[in-house]
C-alpha cells in the first residue's frame, strides 16, 4: 500500500510539473501542426498565380465488407497554377499545372501495424467541375509502399465546397492497400494568388 501511495505521489508531481510548464501531449501536437502550417505559408511570397491548399487527412479505410479497418491521418498540400503546363518550354495545351504532396500514417483500428505513406509527383491529366461546389482533379502520382515507390498510380482528388478533400487511389496499382474508399481530409487553408 505504501509503495502504491509513493508511486501515485510521483506521478502526481510529474503531471503537475508538466501542467505548470504548459507542456502537454496536445500542446506538443498543436505546436507541430502550427509549425507545419507556417512552414507551408512561408513560401507565399514566391507563389505563382493560382490556388493553393493545405490541410489534414483524417479518414477510416474499410475492408471488403465495409468494416473500418485502418485509421489514416496526416497532412497534404496542393496547388493549381494559372499557367498552362509546359514541356521543354512549349505549351502542351490548356491543362493547368497542379501539385499534390501528402504524408500520412496508417494504423489498424486495434492500434497495430503503424506505418506511413507519401504521395508525390502528381501529374494532372484532367480537371472538371461536376457542380458549383466540387472540383475534380484526375492524374497520376507516386505512392510509397513497403516494397518501394509505385509510380504512375491513378488518383482522383475532389475538393468539395472549399472545406473537404477526398483522394481516391487506384486500388489495382497498389494491391488494394487503401481499400476501395477514398482517403478524406479537410481544407484548412485555401489561398488564391493573383499576381
Amino acid at each position: 500500500m505504501m509503495m502504491q501511495t509513493k508511486l501515485l505521489l510521483v506521478l502526481f508531481i510529474a503531471s503537475a510539473g508538466l501542467l505548470v510548464s504548459g507542456v502537454t501531449p496536445n500542446s506538443i501536437m498543436a505546436n507541430e501542426y502550427s509549425q507545419a502550417k507556417q512552414g507551408y505559408s512561408h513560401h507565399d511570397k514566391m507563389m505563382k498565380p493560382g490556388s493553393y491548399a493545405f490541410g489534414t487527412i483524417a479518414s477510416l479505410q474499410t475492408d471488403e465488407n465495409g468494416n473500418p479497418t485502418w485509421i489514416v491521418s496526416g497532412l497534404y498540400k496542393g496547388s493549381v497554377s494559372m499557367h498552362n503546363k509546359t514541356q521543354n518550354g512549349n505549351a502542351t495545351g490548356n491543362l493547368q499545372n497542379a501539385t499534390l504532396e501528402a504524408k500520412f500514417n496508417m494504423v489498424m483500428t486495434n492500434g497495430s501495424a503503424m506505418h506511413d505513406h507519401r504521395i508525390y509527383n502528381f501529374t494532372l491529366t484532367d480537371m472538371s467541375m461536376p457542380n458549383n461546389s466540387t472540383t475534380v482533379f484526375n492524374g497520376t502520382a507516386t505512392v510509397t509502399m513497403r516494397q518501394g515507390p509505385v509510380h504512375d498510380v491513378p488518383l482522383s482528388i475532389k475538393a468539395m465546397d472549399n472545406n473537404a478533400v477526398s483522394i481516391w487511389v487506384d486500388p489495382t496499382k497498389i494491391q488494394n492497400h487503401f481499400g476501395n474508399t477514398p482517403i478524406f481530409g479537410t481544407i484548412e487553408k485555401l489561398l488564391e494568388v493573383q499576381k
